[in-house]
């Protein structure tokens, strides 16, 4: 073996030493959250919980040589089935804030309110035009669903 090799052989297992004594550190916080904190989470804990500075590049370094591998969370497959429907889609910003408007029939808006009635909610849907502020349309319901929306809006 040669001489640059065994010393960095013996400075690698220097690091290690210096090392440890972090990983145990990290290795209390990464058990007591049941491997679901990454490094932001340990670093943040290290100075709230343990009172001691770290920075997280170290953490991220430490959890990588020692094999702490947090579990990762699965998508949420009722989330994925709302964006498969477009349900919950928005809309591009046509109006761009102008709210004053002169011409009648030209801009409405829409919005649904809860009332509460006795023990239960009811919902009312409300169209109106932006220019002569008046109410075009409203419809009320027990129940919050698209079928409210649609009787709102008047047939052509």
């Amino acid at each position: 073996m040669n001489r640059s090799g065994y010393y960095a052989w013996l400075k690698k297992t220097d690091e290690n030493d210096k090392d440890y004594a972090d990983y145990l550190l990290i290795k209390i916080l990464f058990d007591k959250g049941r491997a679901k904190h990454g490094h932001r989470v340990i670093t943040m804990k290290l100075l709230r919980e343990m009172n001691v500075l770290m920075n997280h590049k170290k953490v991220n370094r430490i959890m990588n040589k020692y094999d702490l591998i947090t579990k990762v969370r699965s998508k949420n497959p009722y989330k994925m089935i709302m964006k498969k429907n477009l349900e919950h889609r928005t809309c591009e910003n046509i109006l761009a804030r102008e709210f004053k408007q002169t011409e009648p029939q030209k801009t409405l808006c829409t919005d649904i309110t809860y009332l509460w009635i006795g023990n239960r909610f009811i919902y009312l849907s409300v169209i109106k035009d932006i220019a002569s502020r008046e109410i075009v349309a409203w419809s009320l319901s027990w129940h919050l669903g698209m079928s409210l929306v649609f009787d709102t809006v008047p047939p052509k």
